[in-house]
C-alpha cells in the first residue's frame, strides 16, 4: 500500500498543479522548475522549490505538486532533526534536512526524528 503524501490540507485549501516531469520524481520530494519548464527533485542550491511532488512520475510524463501554507503532507526529510524544528531543501535532490540559515525555510517537522536515512515524515508548508 502506498504512503498517502497529502495528509491534512490545515483548512487551508493545497493546491493541486499539473507539471511535466523533467527527471524521475518520487512522490515526497520537494520539486522546482528548471531553464525547460519541467520539474526536477529540488537541489541544496534550488531556494526556489514549487512544492512536493503528489506522485510518483518519470521523465516527460505528467505529475501534480501540492502547494499550499499550512498543508500538511508526507515529505522524505532526513538527519537529526526535532519534532518542530524548522526543514530546508537538503543536499539529497528533493529531501528536506534541519534548517541551517543558509537556505529558505520551506517547512516544519511535526513528526518524529527521521534519521539518518531520508524517510517520509509529516511536515507542514511554510
Amino acid at each position: 500500500m502506498a504512503t498517502e503524501i497529502l495528509v491534512n490540507d490545515g483548512g487551508a485549501p493545497a493546491r493541486i498543479l499539473p507539471f511535466t516531469a523533467g527527471a524521475t520524481v518520487s512522490g515526497g520530494q520537494f520539486v522546482t522548475m528548471q531553464a525547460d519548464g519541467k520539474l526536477d527533485p529540488a537541489g541544496a542550491a534550488d531556494l526556489n522549490s514549487l512544492g512536493v511532488a503528489f506522485v510518483d512520475a518519470t521523465d516527460t510524463e505528467n505529475m501534480s505538486v501540492i502547494t499550499g501554507r499550512g498543508v500538511i503532507v508526507n515529505a522524505y526529510v532526513s538527519g537529526t532533526v526535532a519534532s518542530g524544528a524548522l526543514l530546508e531543501v537538503g543536499a539529497t535532490d528533493g529531501d528536506l534536512r534541519a534548517y541551517t540559515t543558509a537556505d529558505a525555510g520551506v517547512a516544519i517537522l511535526i513528526d518524529s526524528n527521521p534519521g539518518a536515512s531520508p524517510v517520509l515524515r509529516k511536515v507542514q508548508l511554510i
